[in-house]
Order: C-alpha cells, then structure tokens, then sequence
C-alpha cells in the first residue's frame, strides 16, 4: 500500500479563508481545479456537499474529513486546509474545525479509499501531529509532518 503522503501534493494543502463549512469545503475543492484528479470541479463540490448534508464530517477534534467517491475522480487524492480561526462545521463535539482533510475518489476504489481514510484517521488521532499540522506555517513543513508518520 502507498504511503498517505503519496496521496496528496504540495500544491494540495492550504489555508482556509471560509468561515461556512459549504464554502470551506468548495474553496479546497477548488484546489484540484486544473490537475487531472476531476474534471468536473462542480460535481465534486456538489458530491461533498450531498454527503455532508446527510452527515457532518466534523469528526471532533478541530478536525472535519469530508469525503466522496465518484466516478468521474481519475486518481484518489486529498487535500489539506487550515483554518486557524475555526469554522462551525456541526462537529460531534460542537467545536470548530481547524484541520480539514478532503477525500476524492473513483467510484471503484472501495477498498483504498477506505485503507485511506483509516491511515488519515491513524495520524490524527495523535494530537501532538494534528496540532502541529495546524500550527504549522508552510505546505512544506504540514508535507514534513505527513512524512514521518
């Protein structure tokens, strides 16, 4: 199995400017726009979207993961946003979000999508990670941080 950072990319991870978790989760979708993982950006956001209406992805933590397969997504990918200031995101514990991990896959990969989304959850379970994953200043020091676990 691959390696969570091999996943995502550098130009992958951001910061969060949204303070809606609708429009949290469309600016970091955005950020695939113009790569080969989908070619319909729209149809990602309104995936995500669907699936964080039935269920918030806020996991707890300062942490929401929202996810989708679809069959469009050529390459499974996530992606990275930090909110410093926090976004109210109907998390099971009530409390904002700071770290959002969006999760794009190809209707057929089941199975890595969710080896995937366990090896996320594994590395964000140690709170010293996540917080410095969310304290960090650059793309390069959250892909260091991804690196070593």
């Amino acid at each position: 199995m691959k390696a969570v950072v091999d996943y995502t990319d550098i130009s992958y991870i951001t910061w969060i400017k949204s303070k809606n978790k609708f429009k949290a989760i469309e600016e970091l979708a955005g950020i695939f726009e113009g790569s080969d993982i989908c070619p319909s950006i729209p149809d990602l956001v309104a995936a995500l979207t669907e699936r964080e209406k039935i269920m918030s992805t806020g996991i707890g933590f300062g942490i929401a993961i929202p996810h989708a397969r679809l069959r469009t997504v050529k390459e499974m990918t996530f992606a990275v946003g930090i909110s410093k200031k926090g976004i109210e995101f109907d998390s099971i514990d009530n409390n904002p979000v700071h770290l959002i991990i969006l999760v794009a896959a190809g209707e057929k990969q089941h199975k890595e999508y969710l080896r995937l989304l366990s090896s996320i959850m594994t590395i964000l379970k140690k709170e010293k990670v996540k917080d410095r994953i969310i304290a960090a200043e650059s793309q390069e020091e959250i892909m260091a941080l991804l690196r070593e676990q």
